[in-house]
């Protein structure tokens, strides 16, 4: 029998491409060019990390299919389009994590419970279907782990509807400027992925999550 070649964890980064963006994608795609730079520094860590980026308007696109870090040479860019439903972002996951999983197994790996970073503006489509999707999403055996973050005119209830742990659940401070958000969001993203990397690298299988500046959690009741 052959033994299996690692431990891995896949990561997806789920962000909100709908117009609402239009003035920010630039500093998201600034952001996940310097994660890139980061975890490829951290090359440790890199080996452990399964890394995905799935954006969302109408419909979702898989912008980079589940990557060793260390071996990709650009990140591809998002871009500002449509809409904004959380259906098509939990079906995409729901079609694709167990034929990801399937495919790491297939090449050799042990596979950690997958985890979602899922980042928005706003508010889903009135008449969006996003309740039953994530029921679908967070309903199988290999559900993942999902962190919401919320910025700009995001819902906070609705983040903390979408995080499978109130823990997991964050959303930006009165008055905090979505460029910054967004580049404390990455900051916290890459940490997460170094960290959660550094753990499986050294035989801990837990997701280590940095809370980004400026959010604040929902795990607690803010009064």
């Amino acid at each position: 029998m052959t033994e299996p070649k690692a431990t891995v964890l896949p990561v997806y980064f789920v962000a909100d491409e709908s117009y609402s963006m239009s003035d920010d994608i630039g500093d998201l795609n600034s952001g996940l060019a310097s994660l890139v730079d980061a975890l490829q520094l951290a090359s440790m860590a890199a080996a452990k990390v399964r890394f995905c980026v799935v954006g969302f308007s109408d419909t979702a696109v898989c912008h980079l299919e589940p990557t060793d870090l260390r071996h990709l040479d650009i990140m591809p860019r998002l871009a500002a389009r449509g809409s904004t439903s959380f259906a098509a972002a939990f079906a995409a996951l729901t079609d694709r994590i167990p034929v990801d999983i399937a495919a790491l197994k297939a090449d050799g790996y042990l596979v950690n419970r997958p985890a979602v970073f899922f980042l928005t503006d706003g508010a889903p489509n009135s008449g969006d279907p996003w309740q039953a999707e994530h029921a679908r999403l967070t309903g199988f055996a290999a559900r993942p782990n999902i962190l919401a973050f919320g910025i700009g005119n995001a819902n906070a209830e609705v983040i903390k509807q979408v995080a499978t742990d109130t823990r997991y659940a964050f959303i930006t401070a009165a008055g905090t400027d979505t460029g910054l958000a967004i580049s404390t969001f990455i900051t916290a993203l890459t940490q997460s992925v170094i960290n959660s990397g550094q753990a499986l690298a050294s035989g801990n299988a837990s997701l280590q999550i940095q809370k980004p500046d400026n959010f604040v959690s929902l795990a607690v009741d803010i009064v």
